[in-house]
């Protein structure tokens, strides 16, 4: 299993997080899928390969998944219906660009 450690909450809802055997760190709202993401993007296909998050001081995982699995999805919430998995879509910073190019 590779170990993804929980570090402090840096802001509302945001935590460290690190993943001591790749040298990897960040900050997510979601840092299980997060870090997910980051593992397939230098290991490549992980094989199934579990993920698991830990607390600080604690030897067992709070949460695990597949890493594959935990790349594909987010967390999302709405009022009516509460946090839910949906699929992972990247940010499309082109948006900006285009919105940018129309105003100048």
């Amino acid at each position: 299993m590779i170990r993804i450690d929980r570090g402090r909450e840096v802001a509302p809802g945001i935590w460290e997080y690190s993943i001591a055997s790749l040298r990897l760190c960040g900050k997510s709202s979601q840092p299980l899928l997060d870090a997910c993401r980051e593992i397939q993007s230098i290991l490549g296909d992980p094989c199934r390969q579990q993920a698991g998050i830990y607390r600080e001081g604690h030897d067992q995982p709070d949460m695990t998944c597949p890493v594959d699995v935990g790349a594909k999805y987010r967390v999302a919430e709405d009022v009516k219906n509460g946090p839910r998995f949906r699929k992972f879509e990247p940010f499309d910073r082109s948006v900006f660009k285009a919105k940018d190019a129309a105003s100048a």
